[in-house]
């Protein structure tokens, strides 16, 4: 199995959000517990001049995954486009079967995503701290108005 992580917003090569350093450590201990042997780091955002998922290998470097397990998908913005560059990187390799680690709220869109794109994703969340109900309400309005985007932009996630 491999594992795909989500990126997000990263303030320098090897200095991430709190919500990214979460899914890197996440990821980190998957792969320390033997989960996956492959890790495909997605993001291709610059922030501060810095890739999503170079920060986030620079972090998993720092955390002992060594550098041959890593993978860099360096294109996508949005998870939409995440599910559909790791699918044209790990499907004609036939790497179908993912862990996908990303938070827990966002977990639901993440899965539609990758399904959609042809794997058989798992999830592997990342436990986000509480918020405020107003907090918690808006971050669930704003996932729900984007998979209701996502699916008119992929026509229902048609296979990448």
């Amino acid at each position: 199995m491999s594992l795909v992580l989500l990126g997000c917003r990263v303030a320098g090569p090897a200095t991430l959000s709190p919500p990214a350093a979460r899914r890197a450590r996440r990821a980190a201990s998957a792969f320390r517990q033997g989960v996956c042997g492959h890790i495909l780091a997605c993001g291709g955002k610059r922030w501060s001049g810095v890739r999503e998922a170079d920060a986030l290998c620079a972090f998993l470097g720092e955390l002992g995954v060594p550098e041959g397990a890593l993978e860099r998908e360096l294109w996508s913005r949005s998870t939409r486009q995440n599910a559909h560059y790791a699918a044209q990187l790990l499907l004609p390799r036939g790497m179908s079967r993912v862990a996908v680690v990303t938070c827990d709220w966002h977990m639901a869109r993440a899965l539609r995503c990758f399904r959609g794109a042809g794997f058989d994703a798992e999830p592997l969340p990342s436990i986000s701290p509480p918020l405020t109900p107003l907090g918690t309400w808006l971050r669930d309005a704003r996932e729900r108005a984007s998979l209701a985007f996502d699916c008119l932009a992929t026509q229902g996630f048609s296979k990448v």
